[in-house]
């Protein structure tokens, strides 16, 4: 099963969600691989997703407060992780969500500030073995979105929710990208 055909499912049941993770990062213009599908849910959802994919053949890999992660039903399917925020950070993250390009209709895309926001939250607070991953896509972004990081929108932001040198690394990139 497809992304594509797993939000139709999805939007046929109307469970909300947003696309996150390796393939927002694709979409919002950063060419990277990815071995899963990642989606963002509220909590008032959740037990209705899981009774949706289960219905789908997946099995539940893990699970924590905030996420669960399934195993795909076969080999031609990715494995699937949702990430669960509460229904007023849903909200916020669906009002500035953008709508996939042609191929992906139907599905809704965490927006490039948020997806910075949560790349930079989870590179200082993540483990270790993804921190070079998500460092990658953050620079992937900011370069091919053209994004200026001194100025205080991005400055404030990635200050935020991500660890000092993260934006320090950005600014020296960018200066170097300059001459």
């Amino acid at each position: 099963m497809n992304l594509s055909t797993l939000i139709r499912h999805a939007c046929e049941a109307r469970l909300p969600c947003l696309l996150i993770g390796g393939h927002a990062v694709i979409i919002h213009g950063h060419p990277r691989t990815t071995f899963d599908l990642d989606l963002a849910v509220p909590r008032p959802a959740v037990a209705s997703w899981r009774a949706f994919v289960l219905t789908l053949g997946y099995t539940v890999h893990a699970e924590g407060p905030t996420f669960i992660q399934f195993n795909p039903p076969d080999t031609l399917t990715l494995p699937l992780d949702l990430m669960i925020v509460s229904d007023a950070t849903f909200r916020q993250l669906e009002a500035a969500a953008v709508e996939a390009p042609a191929p992906m209709a139907g599905v809704r895309v965490i927006g490039l500030r948020h997806l910075l926001a949560l790349k930079a939250h989870v590179i200082k607070h993540g483990h270790a073995g993804r921190v070079g991953k998500d460092v990658d896509d953050v620079i992937g972004l900011v370069r091919c979105n053209r994004l200026d990081v001194a100025e205080p929108e991005w400055r404030d932001l990635l200050l935020k929710y991500g660890p000092p040198e993260l934006h320090e690394k950005l600014l020296r990139l960018q200066r170097a990208d300059a001459t």
